[in-house]
């Protein structure tokens, strides 16, 4: 039995029947490389992050930061303050100036030391003074504003000097409750007691630091 021998098309229909193959293989390729680009193109792109170091608990205004106290969290680079601390080393033992919640960003701003004057007008100093009764510290917080009166030792009227006027309270000491033996907070130390920073002009700042040992230091509370 002879086999069926293949059919023999022409050579021009054999041209168009490859062309058009290739044609489909090349539309398919572009379709797949479309569809690839689409979805690159909607996929949320990689965020990259930064270690910044953040409080691991609640701290109050005044307290020496522990090593437990501090954590590391990977914050969006986009949204991480530009001076936060990205090592529990560089705030360890530093004192916060505001009370801090959990896993809030630790910064120069939230400590005592050159950052404390982060956003004060240019010129402003941080001036220390030292309260005659450290128990009225339990009613002042970092960010009040505040005057303060200088009352000679022989002021025979009663009636104090304001030394300064609407100056905002950057640190103050932290004052235990009356049951306590102490008036300082854990964080506090004799040395700490009715000291308060403020944010001061140069000049005020200097007359200021004329009152330590001189008569009676006292502030008050006033709207800001």
């Amino acid at each position: 039995m002879r086999s069926r021998s293949r059919p023999h098309y022409p050579l021009a229909l054999r041209v168009r029947t490859a062309v058009r193959r290739r044609h489909r293989l090349v539309a398919a390729a572009l379709c797949a490389l479309a569809l690839t680009l689409v979805i690159l193109q909607l996929a949320p792109p990689s965020v990259q992050t930064t270690p910044v170091v953040t409080a691991a608990r609640e701290i109050p205004a005044g307290q020496s930061l522990a090593p437990g106290d501090l954590t590391v969290a990977e914050f969006p680079s986009a949204l991480t303050p530009a001076s936060a601390f990205s090592s529990p080393d560089d705030a360890a033992g530093q004192t916060t100036t505001i009370a801090l919640t959990a896993g809030q960003p630790v910064t120069p701003s939230t400590v005592l030391g050159p950052g404390v004057l982060t956003g004060q007008p240019q010129g402003t100093t941080a001036a220390t003074v030292r309260v005659s009764d450290p128990a009225v510290l339990r009613h002042v917080r970092p960010g009040d504003v505040v005057d303060v009166v200088h009352h000679t030792d022989d002021a025979s009227n009663g009636r104090g000097r304001t030394v300064a006027q609407s100056v905002t309270v950057l640190w103050a000491a932290t004052a235990r409750s009356p049951d306590t033996s102490s008036l300082l907070s854990a964080s506090g130390t004799d040395g700490d007691a009715g000291l308060v920073v403020l944010a001061a002009s140069r000049e005020t700042a200097a007359e200021l630091a004329t009152l330590d040992g001189t008569g009676r230091v006292s502030l008050v509370l006033v709207s800001s």
